[in-house]
């Protein structure tokens, strides 16, 4: 170990070089679930909201100023 650090340690640009495509690859996988799970979650969720105030008969402006009206906090 010691040998790995004294080498990082005397070429830094060469260690973040190498050590750049395991956290992209990090990064992307972060981002990915982000974008393909989460937001659509969300969005679903909203527009759910949404439909049910229209169904119901209550006022659209409530899911402008509170999106997750529905979801109990505390």
């Amino acid at each position: 170990m010691n040998t790995i650090q004294s080498f990082m340690l005397r070429h830094p640009l060469l260690s973040v070089v190498l050590i750049l495509p395991f956290t992209m690859v990090f990064t992307l996988a972060v981002f990915s679930l982000i974008i393909n799970i989460v937001l659509p979650g969300l969005l679903a969720l909203w527009l759910a909201g949404w439909v049910y105030t229209s169904i119901v008969g209550q006022h659209w402006r409530r899911n402008i100023n509170e999106p997750f009206w529905f979801v109990r906090v505390g």
